[in-house]
């Protein structure tokens, strides 16, 4: 028996009907030729054949105070793997359709804690692997490694390997004592660490002196982003999810003009493309929203169970900017984030992490308080593997997500590079954004604008995006250097732009 970290533990109490804590995502493949009508079976049987491994063999029990334990749990493979057929034609929207309404029943917790549904009837003869972790397992970049590990670079290995099946032992967290309530479980955690207590402390008086300007401001605080139709509160297990795929050379032409990150560039089309959308829908902001946004804290090489990771605010962009200056501010933003991150010890990271995931429940648990936002969206970015991949010699066509929603804000974007794309996948409540089909044009619409005004496409159409570019020399700028090459990128434009307002 092991016991749950105070983490993993967190996101089974926070769960309920109308706010499962699992993470789903998928893969769309292309059967070998000759087995059209054949390899769905054969994926059937091969993935029910499949026998679990650690923590895919291990199913909850709950101990004295509320608290939980993983006990080892013989998998029923028929449970486990689904198959489900989509009638003609096969459209994506239909297959959205179709993984919303698999997505939205909670785990049971009788058994352990994941499914796979087998999807076919896609078009072009497609078929869909379907994937329900719970957050309590595996922690996403963790699920991602065992992805890669499942998925072969050769079309003609035809061995299909199941992501829960049985590897050689991971190594794993040292177990923590359990207490007898919920809180005190998660304190003798914390407590437990080494200069646990001094890092909480000086974490909080940190937090204090920010906030009342005494010391520059690494973050966003909570309680200060604008209100939005985003920050509505989960009604129901009801979703709607829409992606799109944007190529990587693209993306990376654009880091490069701007001497930018990946992740900034895509944040800064996110940005700007969630006030397009505002802006349509009549809700229009005069502050810069504010993205909850997951660092991974996994060391290199590590491949233990459970999460590695921790979560803070991040200041986007200016209401009004031009794309590019969005680009330099959440450049900023989020090289202050980063920063703070790496000076926090393990004990300040979890604290930090439960803390604003609790801030988020606090309007349930106290009925009658109506706090003021403390993000707008939750934002994940994962890095995948870039390579062309298989699995029984089906060959990967795309990668979708369909990612969690805590309980406001009721919008989360999550992106992944894969295969030379940057795989983009949208999740919201009916409340919140309606139609996230429409938020993707405003999102491609943006990066398509953000390439253009960096010149940055007529690069990549040069194959200037397959010069290889070493990333400890884009790590290695100082902030104000890359400052100057974006202005230096954008000058002409930038200087008429401001001129024109002048003007006016």
């Amino acid at each position: 028996m092991s016991r749950l970290a105070a983490i993993d533990l967190v996101f089974l109490l926070l769960e309920n009907q109308i706010r499962p804590t699992h993470m789903s995502s998928g893969l769309i493949l292309q059967p070998p030729a000759g087995e059209e009508k054949t390899f769905v079976a054969r994926l059937l049987q091969a993935l029910r054949a499949a026998e679990p491994g650690k923590p895919f063999n291990q199913r909850l029990k709950w101990l004295q105070g509320g608290v939980a334990s993983w006990e080892p749990a013989q998998a029923d493979p028929l449970y486990h793997v689904r198959h489900v057929a989509i009638p003609g034609p096969g459209t994506r929207e239909q297959l959205d359709d179709t993984l919303a309404l698999l997505n939205a029943p909670m785990l049971d917790r009788a058994y352990p804690l994941w499914q796979c549904f087998v999807i076919e009837g896609l078009e072009n003869g497609q078929c869909a692997l379907f994937l329900k972790l719970h957050h309590a397992l595996i922690d996403g970049e963790g699920g991602i490694k065992l992805l890669r590990a499942a998925l072969s670079e050769n079309p003609r290995d035809k061995q299909i390997r199941a992501l829960w099946a049985t590897r050689a032992k991971q190594p794993g967290r040292k177990p923590i004592s359990v207490s007898r309530s919920q809180l005190q479980r998660i304190s003798a955690q914390i407590n437990g660490l080494p200069a646990g207590i001094k890092d909480i402390s000086s974490g909080l008086l940190e937090l204090g002196a920010q906030a009342l300007k005494l010391k520059p401001q690494q973050a966003a605080l909570p309680f200060q982003a604008p209100d939005t139709p985003f920050n509505t509160h989960l009604r129901s297990s009801a979703r709607c999810y829409a992606d799109c795929q944007i190529p990587l050379q693209r993306v990376k032409a654009v880091a490069r003009a701007s001497a930018c990150t990946v992740n900034d560039v895509m944040l800064a089309s996110i940005d700007d493309s969630l006030h397009k959308y505002l802006a349509e829908v009549g809700a229009t902001v005069d502050t810069p929203l504010v993205a909850a946004m997951p660092l991974s804290t996994r060391v290199k090489g590590e491949e233990a169970s459970g999460n590695q990771v921790t979560t803070d605010l991040v200041s986007m962009g200016q209401p009004g900017a031009a794309i590019t200056d969005r680009l330099q501010q959440i450049h900023d933003n989020t090289g202050k984030v980063k920063d703070k991150a790496r000076n926090m010890s393990v004990a300040r990271r979890q604290t930090h992490l439960m803390l604003l995931l609790g801030l988020t429940t606090v309007p349930e648990m106290i009925p009658g308080v109506d706090a003021a936002p403390s993000a707008n969206l939750l934002i994940s970015n994962m890095a995948g593997p870039a390579e062309q991949l298989y699995l029984g010699g089906a060959a990967v066509r795309a990668m979708f997500g369909l990612p969690i929603l805590p309980p406001t804000p009721c919008l989360n974007i999550t992106f992944v590079s894969l295969m030379g794309n940057i795989c983009l996948g949208v999740a919201s409540t009916p409340e919140s954004m309606s139609n996230p089909r429409r938020y993707i044009q405003f999102l491609l619409a943006s990066f398509a604008e953000l390439e253009l005004a960096l010149g940055a496409k007529h690069a990549a159409a040069k194959g200037m995006s397959r010069r290889k570019v070493t990333p400890g020399k884009a790590v290695s700028r100082s902030r104000a250097g890359k400052k100057r090459a974006l202005k230096k990128a954008v000058r002409p434009k930038t200087m008429l732009k401001k001129a024109t307002r002048k003007k006016a």
